[in-house]
């Protein structure tokens, strides 16, 4: 059976085509680009020895798209060929080593952007700090290259769609709403918070007229928390509100109780 071969469609000349940077970092390594190797120039400035060179391609997101279908190309090519200079190059992940720049401002901030998206890939240093600082804690820097991007979304960005997406039913306990779907889903505590070495002393009490407690003292010590509680969101079966409500009562006595380690001292 023949396979068909995707071509990469040629660009008429007169089309309008923008420039852009791309830099391929060697760190402290200063290796040359091949003399085979066109288009590459090596510099050097404070982060490092770079290989540099410029394309031109309609917009950043075909810009990123193309470079990263050289990057497999390359790293597939240099397993067949031994003696190649980039096996001595830290190329593993290509949002560790590639950057293109973004001249146009074609990047931009917004709170749901992908970080795996093309557009939002191979991002220069100050544009990666400009979007992190937006995000007011939804991104970070990525640390495991193995994941697409050079941002990655923290726990606060996942937790911020929920609030988002789930709206509490009022006076009902654990159940939430899709505000999307029109389904119902319990916020259930799977893991309860345990505190060890809390407790409380008795001062002493004041009488009213009748001889009955009016208020009562005491002091407190603050126990140490052991374990911290865990919650699961978890899509409920039925639709019926009733129903729904009991169901998640149903799964949340399956799980333990609270254990505050209080006691009298």
């Amino acid at each position: 059976m023949e396979t068909k071969r995707i071509y990469r469609k040629k660009i008429k000349s007169d089309d309008c085509r923008k420039t852009y940077t791309v830099r391929f970092n060697v760190g402290e390594l200063y290796i040359q680009p091949p003399k085979n190797v066109k288009h590459w120039t090596m510099s050097i400035d404070e982060r490092g020895g770079y290989w540099n060179r410029i394309i031109k391609e309609k917009n950043r997101d075909e810009a990123v798209y193309w470079t990263l279908k050289w990057f497999t190309n390359l790293i597939y090519r240099i397993k067949k060929r031994k003696n190649s200079v980039f096996h001595n190059l830290p190329i593993k992940h290509a949002d560790a080593c590639l950057e293109i720049s973004d001249d146009y401002n074609e990047v931009v901030f917004t709170p749901t952007m992908k970080p795996s998206k093309p557009l939002n890939r191979l991002l220069p240093p100050d544009k990666l700090d400009e979007i992190i600082k937006l995000s007011k804690g939804l991104f970070i820097k990525t640390t495991d290259f193995s994941k697409k991007g050079c941002f990655t979304q923290t726990k606060e960005y996942r937790n911020r769609q929920h609030r988002e997406r789930l709206v509490k039913v009022p006076d009902v306990p654990y159940i939430y709403e899709n505000s999307n779907t029109g389904r119902y889903h319990a916020k259930i505590r799977i893991k309860p918070k345990i505190t060890t070495g809390g407790g409380a002393t008795f001062l002493g009490c004041e009488r009213d007229e009748n001889g009955h407690y009016s208020k009562v003292f005491w002091k407190h010590k603050r126990g140490k928390v052991a374990q911290h509680p865990q919650y699961k969101i978890v899509l409920l079966k039925n639709t019926n509100l009733k129903k729904a409500v009991a169901e998640a009562v149903r799964m949340r006595n399956q799980f333990e109780r609270r254990k505050t380690g209080f006691k009298k001292l």
